[in-house]
Formats: C-alpha cells, structure tokens, sequence
C-alpha cells in the first residue's frame, strides 16, 4: 500500500511576498497623511506672512468703526520700537461734523474742494500734564485728493483744528487763545491708501502767559518755544496718521 506522501515544506516566499507589500503600502498610507498636513501647514504660515491690506474696509473705517476707535484712548506711534516717548491720553470725541466750521479756514477750503465727506475730532492731553492738542481725521474723495492738500499746505504749521475743550478735564480750559502750532498730513504712503487727511493743532495748557513771548533777556528764547510746538504737532499728527493707517489697513 501506497503511503501518502506529506504536502511539500511551505518554503514562505509567497508569505514574505505579501507581507513586503503590505508593509509598503501600510508605509506609505501612514506617509502620505504626514506629507500632507505638513503641506497644509507650510501653506498656513505662508499665508500667514503674507500680510495685506482690506482697501475696501480702509475707505469706510471711518463710518464702520466706532469713534472711540478711530481715536484711541492713549495715542503712540505704533511703528516705533524700543522705547517709546510719553503719550497722550485722550480727554473727549466730538461727534460727525460736515466740514465746516472745526478746521482753519484754509484747510476747510481746501478739503471741501476734494470732496470733503465728514471730519471726526478727539482731544487730548500730554501725559506730563502741560499740553493740549485736538486731533482731526478729515474723509476726503480719494487719497490722491488727500496728498494733493498735504502738498499744498506742507510748508504751514499754523493751527489747523479748532481746539475742543473737554469740560470736567485737563482740556477744560483748551482754547484758540493757547492754539500754537499745527500740521496737516495724508494718511498713508501708498496710492490704495484710505481718503484721509489727519490735521492737528497743539498748545500749552497754562494760560497764564504767551509762549514765545519772554520779557527781557529772555526774549530770544521765544522763537525755540514756539519750534517747540511745532515740532510736536509733526511728531503727533505723524503718529496718529500711522496709527489709523495700521487700524483701518487691518495690519
């Protein structure tokens, strides 16, 4: 009688077979998800530098957002780093106004003829308690029109805002009588920048004597108050143009 021969020995190639190809394709599906999410993220930081401006937003930031908003409670450069110099606080908002009758005369001829909309205006105080400034956001027809008034009143730094007393504040007392210097400016560096004209007009809040005006001696010193003045009426409307700029630009 014939005995039954055993199956021949499994020699496992075809096993191993499958198993390398499973082990590949197990490799890859766990790969693949990883290639991918890093993608994402790669692409989400990259967008996230990426970092521009809402030109429709910026044209009506103005209307959209809330006064006290557009003029902020404490008023800082916002593109200076490191130490920053004392601020101001701000004392009181004014409400709309057509743009008649709360900027100098020059200046409201001259933003009523580039289709001036509406000026808003916030007062406010140094920190150090020793001056006044009123700052106005004139909305203007484009920024082209903007520009165009900056270049024509560039040389001026005469009052440009009618000061606005704060009753019940350090600018209770805030008036024409103490308006010293003042600067207008266009908001902005670039041509899709927002239809502004930021202006100001700074001052002394004693009124107790004339700067500029020194009796005797001192007489010469009168010319060094009054740049004084100046000057700080082109630190603080450069300040607040960049500092609506960066607000209205979502930056």
């Amino acid at each position: 009688m014939d005995v039954p021969q055993p199956p021949p020995a499994d020699t496992g190639r075809p096993r191993g077979r499958k198993r390398r190809v499973f082990g590949i394709l197990a490799t890859v599906s766990a790969v693949v998800p990883l290639l991918l999410a890093g993608g994402l993220t790669y692409a989400a930081i990259k967008n996230h530098r990426i970092q521009t401006g809402n030109d429709a937003f910026a044209a009506v930031a103005w209307h959209n957002l809330r006064t006290e908003e557009v003029f902020p409670d404490f008023l800082r450069d916002p593109y200076l780093t490191g130490e920053q110099p004392q601020g101001w606080s701000r004392q009181g908002l004014a409400e709309q106004k057509d743009c008649r009758g709360v900027l100098a005369d020059k200046l409201t001829e001259a933003v009523i003829a580039q289709g001036c909309v509406s000026v808003l205006r916030a007062t406010y105080v140094h920190v150090g308690g020793d001056m006044a400034a009123t700052v106005a956001l004139a909305v203007v027809g484009s920024y082209q029109q903007a520009t165009q008034i900056a270049e024509e009143l560039g040389s001026e730094r005469v009052p440009m805002v009618v000061p606005m007393a704060v009753p019940g504040t350090a600018a209770a007392g805030w008036s024409r009588k103490l308006a010293y210097a003042g600067r207008a400016r266009s908001v902005g560096l670039a041509t899709n920048s927002p239809p502004y004209v930021a202006a100001i007009t700074v001052g002394p809040l004693d009124p107790r004597r004339q700067y500029g005006k020194l009796p005797g001696d001192w007489a010469i010193s009168g010319r060094s108050e009054q740049k004084l003045y100046q000057g700080v009426a082109d630190e603080l409307v450069g300040g607040y143009a960049r500092t609506f700029d960066y607000l209205a630009n979502g930056r």
